[in-house]
């Protein structure tokens, strides 16, 4: 087997996979199952009904029966067509109801899943992997959750059909024979239907059990195929990320990336197709053979019939219903023993659903709560940390020792790549420590329960983004906000005027993917207004990882000169490239290569002549201009 394809279940774990499916199937919608097949048994049951009455109309011709009687035949028939027909359609509209619970809710499983796993499964490959595979089951009608309920569908189905079909056939089937010798006699016999019988349920079951498992399982090994899960995953990018996001339609144009994007796609594409196509080959044979099977059963039941017929067994009419309920049978023989071997291959399908569902949380929660403290007196320190990410030989961050107190504003400041936001991350325990340990107010920050700890930080991303919601449920993160806090925490981060042009205010939604009278804001604004964010949670520590990178300098004056104000009494830590907008912080932290260098105030690294120094000097020239205006 290639290393690119995943391992196969054993009898055991398939029969655990099925049972988990139809578990997490009544979890997302109680009775799914239940009703469906229900509805696909009166389906079924239309079919018979009307092959009966069909039946007695034809004979009833033949017979040349009063046109009274004929007309009573015709109108039983419409009559049970239409009383079908209104519970088909309301059971339909139900079923359309309830799969589309079903599927909404097996969904919202992997939506929950991947906003509330580890941050550091969420950053692999392997997870993105994983979650585009699992989106795809749900709705899965050929071997995924969706077949499963099917398989069960159908087989209940088949046994209906079958039980319903040789019911209705025994009277014609059982009838005593015109000729007892020969051929002819043995047809007419009741050996002669059970020798049909079974040739057609061993031609069905070779071809359920045998044939289509194997014209399948190209197809399992496609969906198996690592480079296949990965080219489909690049596929859906461009397709719902790329190409269907007007944001991106800038770029494309100005730097001419048709070409490059056609390319990615190309290959991408290349992969499923060459990958589908040789589940096609190895399917084409036995489908065919599949397909051979179909027709000998079919002229094995209608040649059956027609022999009867001839030798005067039959009337016109049971000759028709007596072919069709063989077929029906059969048909239902041939479900039965689908459902059976679909059983043995969609497992494989539904695993790739709960494998993601089961990727277990490293993290430890912790079950300490927080100290709620009015006086807001909390203490982090960093005592001896390294970490490395995973799949990395190389340590980000080493032997990093640091101490705050709440109300101590710090600048982290360093080059490219020292290290500084992999620090807040840790803080914030979107990564926990590879050695050493983090502690708030002297206990392990792991020992704490999560969510409370969460609560607070607040954190201004360089690359922090806004949804498609509302201008005041994107600062408040909820449905339910403060509208006089919302506004104030917007003009406290500089967007009064800003607020001011929008007509519907704070209820304006942010960008136009939902709304045409959305509003599309500028990269600075989207750094204010996540700065709004971060004010409006109120927490007592704000994280600034870069956060006037996209302002112009009258704004990045304007949030320097108010930053105080903004902060207040809490904890600040501020990451930023440019060393003259650290001035207002109490204490400045250099990093270089993962570690901690530096520690003091402006003027006191200055005066050492070491690496800030070095930096301060370095970027003098492009704002000695200003920077005596904006810190004088």
């Amino acid at each position: 087997m290639s290393e690119n394809t995943e391992t196969k279940l054993t009898a055991k774990e398939k029969r655990e996979m099925i049972r988990q499916t139809l578990k997490a199937v009544n979890a997302a919608d109680k009775g799914f199952v239940a009703r469906d097949t229900f509805k696909y048994c009166i389906d079924l049951s239309e079919q018979f009904i009307s092959i009966y009455l069909s039946a007695l109309v034809i004979d009833g011709i033949a017979q040349a029966k009063p046109v009274e009687i004929l007309l009573l035949y015709a109108v039983i028939v419409v009559g049970v067509q239409a009383l079908l027909s209104v519970i088909q359609r309301f059971l339909f509209r139900r079923k359309g109801s309830h799969k589309f619970a079903r599927d909404t809710n097996l969904q919202k499983n992997l939506w929950q899943k991947v906003m509330t796993m580890d941050y550091i499964h969420l950053e692999s490959t392997d997870t993105q992997n994983r979650f585009a595979n699992a989106q795809r089951q749900p709705n899965n009608n050929n071997a995924g959750i969706s077949a499963v309920c099917n398989c069960f569908k159908f087989t209940i189905g088949g046994l209906f059909m079958v039980v319903t079909g040789v019911l209705l056939i025994i009277p014609t089937a059982f009838r005593s024979p015109t000729a007892t010798a020969g051929f002819e006699g043995f047809i007419q016999s009741v050996w002669g239907f059970i020798a049909v019988a079974v040739i057609t349920v061993v031609l069905e079951l070779i071809k359920s059990l045998v044939i289509i498992p194997k014209s399948i399982l190209g197809f399992e090994e496609v969906q198996n195929d690592k480079n296949i899960i990965a080219a489909k995953r690049v596929e859906i990018f461009f397709n719902q990320y790329v190409l269907n996001n007007y944001r991106t339609g800038k770029e494309i144009r100005m730097y001419s990336q048709q070409r490059l994007i056609e390319k990615e796609l190309d290959i991408a594409q290349k992969t499923n197709f060459d990958g589908w196509l040789k589940g096609y080959k190895k399917a084409l044979l036995p489908n065919f053979v599949s397909q051979l099977v179909n027709i000998l059963t079919k002229v094995l039941m209608y040649g059956f019939a027609v022999m009867r017929a001839a030798s005067g067994m039959l009337t016109p009419g049971e000759v028709i219903a007596f072919a069709l309920y063989f077929e029906n049978i059969s048909a239902g023989i041939s479900e039965i023993s689908n459902g059976y071997g679909l059983l043995k291959i969609t497992p494989t399908f539904c695993r790739k659903y709960f494998d993601f569902l089961d990727i277990p949380d490293e993290k430890y929660k912790g079950t300490i709560p927080t100290e709620k403290r009015n006086d807001n007196e909390y203490e982090f320190e960093f005592r001896h940390v390294w970490f490395k990410y995973p799949d990395s030989q190389e340590y980000v961050l080493k032997d990093i020792n640091l101490k705050w107190r709440i109300g101590e504003k710090m600048a982290l400041v360093g080059k490219n790549g020292c290290g500084k936001s992999t620090l807040v991350k840790l803080l914030c325990r979107l990564y926990d420590p590879t050695e050493g340990e983090i502690t708030l107010n002297g206990i392990d920050i792991r020992k704490y329960k999560y969510e409370e700890y969460m609560e607070l930080f607040a954190v201004v991303f360089q690359d922090s983004k806004l949804f498609s919601f509302s201008l005041a449920e994107n600062v408040a993160a909820d449905t339910d906000y403060d509208s006089e806090r919302v506004k104030d925490c917007v003009i406290r981060a500089g967007l009064g005027e800003r607020l001011k042009a929008m007509d519907n205010g704070i209820e304006t939604c942010i960008y136009k993917d939902f709304d045409e009278s959305g509003v599309e804001i500028s990269g600075g604004e989207t750094q204010k207004l996540c700065l709004a964010r971060a004010i409006y949670k109120g927490s007592p520590f704000i994280v600034l990882d870069e956060p006037t990178a996209a302002l112009d300098p009258i704004s990045e004056h304007d949030i320097y000169t108010k930053f105080n104000g903004i902060v207040g009494t809490r904890t600040a830590i501020y990451i930023s490239h440019r060393l003259s907008s650290c001035r207002f912080c109490d204490e400045i932290t250099v990093m270089d290569n993962g570690r901690i260098i530096e520690r003091g105030t402006h003027d006191s690294l200055i005066a050492e002549h070491k690496i800030y120094a070095a930096l301060w000097a370095a970027q003098a020239e492009y704002y000695k201009d200003t920077a005596g205006e904006l810190f004088a």
